[in-house]
């Protein structure tokens, strides 16, 4: 008997796939509901970062492209270097915002990303982890997913979650980044690979 997965209201239309593969009868459900709930928790502060970066007055529709272009070309882009990135920007970083839920969730993230690089690969954990083991890792990041989204909404005024970050950047009011670390696109993508190191 699997455990329950709650997706909250605002995770509803993200975290579908993942609720498929939860109520599937796959013998692989578990694994692959963990890996595609991975997905989300990398893509959602992917869109946090690029929501605060878009915001930027030389970043236009005539230039997004090259700013995409920036961050595609950049291999050394993870949610670590993500939340860096946050931080860098002068805004209030992740772990404040979050404050406690993020105490209490970050530890079990490291935990699962560990578990995740091994799945990726096609590797063996040597943790013998059970299949309730990875129904409570996915339901972590649910967690996890749905604590930023509330938290990153009241400080910055966007959750992750909605699509379209560039529109969603450049109707933002009030604009959350006060002194940007770069000046124009050319600078942004000397200041990703710093970001990235």
């Amino acid at each position: 008997m699997m455990l329950k997965l709650t997706i909250p209201d605002a995770l509803t239309s993200e975290f579908a796939t993942v609720q498929s593969l939860w109520r599937s009868s796959a013998e692989t459900r578990r694994t692959d509901a963990l890996l595609l709930a991975w997905v989300k928790y990398e893509k959602q502060l992917r869109r946090l970062f690029c929501f605060l970066v878009f915001q930027h007055s030389a970043i236009s529709e005539s230039s997004i492209d090259e700013v995409i272009s920036a961050m595609a070309q950049n291999s050394k882009l993870s949610p670590e270097t993500f939340l860096k990135g946050i931080e860098a920007l002068g805004v209030p970083p992740v772990p404040a915002i979050m404050g406690a839920h993020y105490d209490r969730l970050w530890p079990e993230i490291q935990r699962i990303k560990q578990i995740r690089n091994k799945l990726m690969h096609g590797q063996i954990t040597g943790q013998g982890i059970r299949s309730s083991q990875l129904e409570r890792h996915v339901v972590t990041i649910v967690d996890w997913i749905a604590c930023l989204a509330n938290a990153a909404d009241s400080a910055y005024g966007y959750d992750g979650l909605k699509r379209n970050t560039f529109r969603a950047a450049k109707s933002a009011i009030p604009i959350v980044v006060t002194a940007y670390p770069f000046g124009d696109v050319r600078a942004f993508t000397s200041w990703l690979r710093t970001v990235a190191k």
